[in-house]
């Protein structure tokens, strides 16, 4: 229960913020607006044009450049990045060349099999964190390896990986059972952005429990 009301103070808290930065985004908007049109009148028409068309260009500037912010805030357009964490970790792998460390005692929990996954290389399993197993911005786990890493960690390890084989590479994310997360929270969705977006992998995300 408390993890269920993490999440949904995490969703009303993004939620506020996007309401918040489409409300700016339209006063910008209409400031800019009415800025543009009092240029027209001065420096293109020399006259003043009439009251009525100032007010329906206000608002159309604010109504766009709103739309346009709550496109990128709701949709997941505003970046992928994962923070500005750099924490030290506390593994012995390099988070560049992925260089797994092979004293590490392997007591990842195993993901339940899923049905149609490709074979093992060609693709990547990323164990996304959550609750009290996440330590500052180290939200993600990589194949075996027990070293919590960052999103720009994961985005190296995983491009590797692309760049060693000629077949498609999928991305596979699953949780930890004790400390299991939703397919939209923030961690998950902009791995999966980056992943579907920018390194045009295949994801495939565990199924939810109702």
């Amino acid at each position: 229960m408390m993890l269920l009301a993490f999440f949904n103070t995490v969703r009303v808290a993004k939620l506020i913020e996007g309401a918040l930065a489409t409300a700016g985004g339209f006063l910008v908007g209409y400031v800019l607006a009415m800025i543009l049109g009092w240029m027209i009148d001065k420096y293109v028409f020399k006259r003043p044009s009439p009251a009525f068309l100032h007010r329906i260009g206000r608002m159309l500037g604010g109504l766009i450049l709103a739309i346009l912010v709550a496109m990128m805030v709701f949709n997941g357009g505003g970046g992928e990045g994962d923070g500005t964490g750099d924490g030290t970790g506390n593994g012995k792998s390099s988070p560049v060349n992925g260089t797994l460390d092979p004293t590490t005692p392997n007591t990842q929990p195993q993901p339940t099999p899923r049905k149609h996954l490709p074979p093992a290389e060609e693709r990547v399993r990323v164990t996304v964190l959550g609750g009290t197993d996440v330590k500052g911005e180290r939200f993600y786990l990589v194949e075996d390896d027990l070293t919590p890493r960052t999103l720009e960690e994961v985005k190296a390890l995983v491009q590797q990986k692309k760049d060693a084989t000629s077949k498609t590479l999928h991305l596979e994310v699953q949780y930890r059972a004790q400390n299991t997360l939703f397919n939209d929270h923030p961690s998950v969705s902009r791995l999966r952005i980056w992943a579907n977006r920018t390194a045009g992998l295949a994801v495939d995300l565990p199924p939810e429990t109702p």
